[in-house]
């Protein structure tokens, strides 16, 4: 009963600095400010997917230098994963619209703090290049058994200000929280069948709304603030949520009064009393699926939750609801993560695929977890000979760019950005040789081509006129098509009765033509030739071929025809 009095009361203790520090973690060199954003979302802002896209990639372009939190507030939240301090953190930004963002609290212009996701990267920057007047460091340790949370947090002033005091925050943000959420698509990373896994959600601010005062900050001064936090089973106001201990982080920064952030962190907690053996998977993610066959490769992300090493793993993944088990070995320590490739698989081309995994023993002993999934899809299309890429542009022509890859990853053809018009662009496509290129049309700002701004699109058609492939240009910051190439430009196919068998062949394949052949020519899959036999050819020998797929290209009084064949 103590135990769960203590969870459900959130106990909440501030010890003050000691007369004496005994060790110092926190540096005392000068250095740069880091980045806290706080981004403003809701479940029903349709655009709030793409901020959290572009928080993501400011992170990830800066290890180590950027905390994100995103606070749930306002109408679109509809009282889903609010807190009571969203309101108030919103209000002193002076935003108009969702997604909006500050970093680190800082006016860049026009008097106001809330910028729109296409400000962020570049306020980053500016705020990255800064010099903070204070050093910030911590630690801490998190008792699964009391779900007792104790952080210490050191400060050291590097440099004077220009006000008297400051105040030290510490929030609580949990990651992979599954729910619903508007306008997903505009970031699948973070798509989880039809769900969405919300990350960075504030949870609460153990130092309240904002923060701890701090009234000795000249330059010299050492600080340090301990604190001790039981975490309740749920957080959040009004609608409560449960609370992961795993998905927990802990940012501490530093702000001029209520505003202005001088810098923060993510303070490293050490995980104590976990049980020996525990663990999930956080994620099933897509992997290199840049081929024109109909295999899907995908991983899952496992996160070990036990205080045992994980030595080895049983799983069972789904392919469309056909289940499949698998294993795996290897080494991962307590609280950290492996990624596990799934063996290849058989998808459907061109059309969504939900493919889910979970773990089903740790260690030979058995346990019970939750699935995660992934919708994958792969655009795969055959095309060959003097094609035509045709673009057209939305209203915002400046944010779309396209580049043509050859089977060796080498840019063959690109275009953009283009003018802010709706126009559509025309560009022959001639690839020099067989195999399978890639297409990939990218929008800056990730909202496709198609999102109210003017109707843009994107196609590859024949030299006959017919269509290959169209893409409706709702896309979100990337879309990618893999062309296999059967036949080189200049070379176009014309109907013919032609048969070639057998197909897979082993010594010999023969030809089958209703019109007189003049020529036959073998290429493999770089385009070069490697056979050739002119005149009236009924058979041609492919005994000294590497086992493999060729192109056949077979020359008659009526033109020419293109055929797929397999050396086995």
């Amino acid at each position: 009963m103590k135990k769960n009095l203590l969870i459900f009361a959130a106990v909440l203790t501030t010890m003050f600095a000691s007369a004496q520090i005994t060790d110092t973690i926190v540096s005392m060199t000068p250095s740069n400010r880091n980045v806290v954003l706080e981004e403003y979302t809701g479940i029903n802002c349709t655009w709030c997917p793409a901020g959290h896209l572009v928080a993501n990639q400011i992170k990830d372009a800066h290890p180590g230098r950027v905390n994100l939190i995103n606070i749930h507030q306002g109408s679109f939240a509809a009282n889903t994963y609010t807190t009571e301090f969203g309101n108030a953190l919103a209000n002193q930004t002076n935003l108009d619209g969702y997604p909006s963002g500050t970093v680190n609290r800082h006016v860049f212009s026009g008097g106001i703090t809330a910028l729109g996701r296409g400000d962020w990267a570049s306020a980053s920057n500016t705020i990255l290049g800064m010099s903070s007047p204070v050093n910030i460091a911590g630690e801490g340790t998190l008792d699964w058994a009391t779900r007792t949370l104790n952080i210490r947090v050191q400060l050291y002033y590097t440099a004077s200000q220009n006000v008297s005091s400051n105040a030290l925050n510490i929030a609580i943000t949990q990651d992979n929280v599954l729910g619903s959420q508007v306008g997903k698509e505009k970031n699948p990373d973070q798509v989880v069948g039809n769900q969405y896994n919300h990350m960075h959600m504030l949870r609460h601010l153990i130092t309240g709304q904002w923060g701890e005062t701090i009234n000795t900050i000249s330059a010299g001064t050492l600080v340090e603030k301990t604190y001790e936090y039981v975490i309740p089973e749920q957080l959040g106001s009004p609608n409560p949520i449960d609370v992961a201990l795993e998905d927990l982080q802990f940012i501490a920064f530093v702000c001029e009064g209520h505003q202005e952030v001088l810098t923060g962190i993510e303070i490293p907690v050490q995980h104590i009393n976990m049980p020996a053996i525990g663990g999930r998977v956080v994620s099933v993610k897509a992997g290199n699926n840049l081929t024109c066959n109909n295999q899907g490769n995908v991983y899952f992300e496992f996160k070990n939750l036990g205080s045992n090493t994980v030595n080895s793993l049983t799983y069972s993944y789904t392919v469309n609801g056909v289940t499949q088990t698998g294993t795996w070995t290897g080494t991962i320590a307590s609280m950290a993560t492996a990624n596990i490739d799934i063996p290849t698989f058989e998808i459907n081309l061109n059309s969504n695929n939900t493919i889910a995994a979970e773990v089903t023993a740790i260690n030979g002993e058995t346990v019970t977890t939750s699935p995660r999934s992934l919708t994958l899809k792969k655009n795969v299309y055959e095309g060959g000979g003097n094609m035509t890429f045709i673009l057209k542009t939305d209203n915002y022509g400046s944010e779309t760019t396209f580049k043509f890859f050859d089977p060796n990853g080498n840019v063959i053809l690109s275009g953009g950005p283009f003018t802010n018009a709706s126009v559509e662009h025309s560009y022959p496509f001639n690839p020099a040789y067989t195999g399978c290129y890639r297409l990939e049309v990218y929008d800056a700002y990730g909202d496709g081509i198609n999102s109210g701004y003017g109707s843009g699109f994107f196609k590859l058609m024949a030299a006959d006129g017919t269509q290959i492939f169209k893409d409706n240009g709702k896309f979100g910051a990337q879309a990618t098509y893999m062309v296999d190439v059967l036949y080189p430009a200049g070379i176009e196919e014309v109907t013919a009765e032609n048969s070639i068998y057998p197909n897979p062949a082993t010594d010999q394949i023969t030809i089958n033509s209703t019109d007189n052949v003049q020529r036959v020519e073998i290429y493999n899959m770089q385009g070069q030739l490697v056979k050739a036999e002119t005149g009236a050819v009924n058979n041609i020998s492919v005994k000294d071929l590497a086992n493999g797929m060729y192109t056949l290209k077979l020359t008659t009084d009526n033109g020419t025809s293109i055929h797929k064949i397999v050396k086995k």
